[in-house]
């Protein structure tokens, strides 16, 4: 099979960033970094169960978070600056590429701030804007067709402290918002499997899993007592979420009932996180280990492969594609490396 990995943030200046802040204890919430991030999407490969992965591609976007490949049109990704400094513009934005290697969607818009998962839908595009705490979804000319922010949802107390309002009316590419300022972090949403007219997400702050119902905005929470959740996802058993502080992946029924806890990364290792598990046709799963910088292959019998990714080259999100996937020439030249 052949899967996609990106990498949000790939040079060293942005490693020490981080480092100094898990070293010193500094407030994880406040701080920004104002640098050039880098930025990866890779191409892999494993031809059987368990067995070598091998790289068969790269392209280098700037800081790829979320993204989803769709047959027939092509991989969707969320890519570009975020504002690190009030009234410095950003530019996130969404972009596809198609199986021919052309960029033929592009899509802006101000409501886009720290955008962090994209998921295709029926009518187009969810994804979350968590520097706003909103979940959005976008037609593909760009225009919202249906919203939610967290702050008018129940949950309008910032992280670091007093309310929050958000302007549906301006726009927050200018503007700053440090992880102190939001109120849930919201970063991950997806159509529930099951029932199409709910909507998941992952309330990261609050360590719970919300399910939204579109009509009516209301929201029941599903699951509690995580630590850093992120990517919540369709499972044959019900779904997957990786609870990255714990450095694990959690599978529930689809009754969100616990079933079971896969480990991520060495029990001995000292500062765990999971960013992205997926489940594979095999029924073994790939975990995205980010602070050893490994992606494993774990199995139902606790045997494992990995793939070291080097550092600093962190893995945000897993994504599988058809077995002829390629980056073509044309695809090169639009993403080029530093």
């Amino acid at each position: 099979m052949r899967f996609l990995i990106s990498y949000p943030q790939t040079n060293w200046d942005y490693a020490k960033f981080r480092l100094n802040r898990i070293i010193k204890g500094k407030d994880k919430s406040s701080d920004v970094f104002t640098g050039s991030p880098g930025g990866k999407i890779q191409l892999l490969e494993q031809l059987e169960p368990l067995g070598k992965f091998r790289l068969v591609d790269e392209i280098y976007p700037t800081k790829p978070f979320g993204m989803e490949y769709v047959a027939g049109e092509g991989l969707y990704f969320l890519t570009g600056l975020p504002c690190c400094v009030d009234g410095t513009p950003g530019d996130e934005h969404i972009l596809r590429l198609n199986d021919q290697g052309e960029i033929d969607l592009e899509i802006k818009h101000p409501l886009f701030s720290q955008l962090r998962s994209l998921r295709r839908t029926k009518n187009g595009l969810l994804i979350t804007s968590s520097g706003i705490d909103a979940i959005l979804e976008v037609d593909l000319q760009g225009e919202i067709i249906w919203s939610w922010f967290g702050t008018e949802q129940g949950y309008s107390t910032r992280y670091g402290g007093g309310e929050r309002t958000i302007d549906h009316n301006i726009d927050h590419r200018n503007l700053c918002y440090p992880g102190r300022l939001q109120t849930t972090h919201l970063n991950s949403a997806i159509v529930d499997p099951y029932d199409e007219s709910k909507i998941l997400t992952i309330l990261f702050y609050q360590g719970k899993v919300a399910r939204i119902d579109r009509e009516t905005l209301e929201l029941d929470i599903v699951i509690e007592n995580l630590n850093g959740a992120h990517h919540i996802r369709p499972h044959s058993k019900g779904y997957i979420l990786a609870n990255s502080r714990k450095g694990e992946a959690r599978v529930y029924d689809r009754d969100f009932q616990l079933l079971e806890v896969i480990a991520g990364t060495s029990p001995l290792f000292p500062v765990k996180w999971v960013q992205d598990a997926i489940e594979l046709p095999s029924g073994s799963h790939l975990i995205a280990d980010c602070n050893s910088f490994n992606l494993r292959e774990r199995n139902q019998n606790g045997q494992e492969r990995t793939f070291n990714t080097r550092m600093p080259n962190r893995i945000f999100q897993i994504e599988p594609v058809s077995d002829d996937f390629i980056f073509n020439e044309l695809a090169h030249s639009h993403f080029t490396k530093d």
